[in-house]
This record gives C-alpha cells, structure tokens and sequence, in this order.
C-alpha cells in the first residue's frame, strides 16, 4: 500500500483544509508555493513534491497527507494539460 492509497482512504471520511487555506492562514506566497512544487514535482516527483510543501511552511509538523496529496495532484494535472497542449 502506498502514500497515495493511505491518503485516500482517509480523505474519503475526513474532511480536510487545502493546502491554499493552510497558505492564507500563514501568510504564505501561493504562488512561489505552486512554483517551486512544480519544479520540485518535474525533477524529482510526487513525493519530492509533497516533501517540498511541508517544507515550505516550515509548522515543525507536516500538513495532512491529503492535503499535500491534492495540491501536489492539482498541480501534475496542470503540468499534463499544459504539455497536451
């Protein structure tokens, strides 16, 4: 089983905040975020990329799986549609 299947099973029963709430809520740039995950999500993947979001709010505690999981696939959606194009 992996992250992905963790993170779904959870995310079914469990409402969570996104990972652009958590950024208004701590006064983080939304747009740097989605930057640089992207190109830490081009380089190196999904999971770099989830690394990279925790890291970038620097909390001491990551943010919840789906969250991180969601917005790291909100942004391969756009990276595949922008190469289809």
């Amino acid at each position: 089983m992996g992250y992905s299947d963790f993170a779904n099973i959870f995310s079914e029963k469990t409402k969570h905040k996104s990972v652009e709430t958590y950024a208004a809520e701590h006064r983080i740039d939304l747009a740097e975020l989605k930057a640089t995950t992207a190109a830490v999500f081009k380089e190196s993947g999904k999971i770099s990329a989830i690394k990279h979001v925790n890291a970038f709010f620097a909390l001491g505690h990551p943010l919840p799986l789906f969250s991180t999981k969601d917005y790291v696939e909100k942004i391969e959606l756009s990276i595949s549609n922008k190469r289809v194009e």
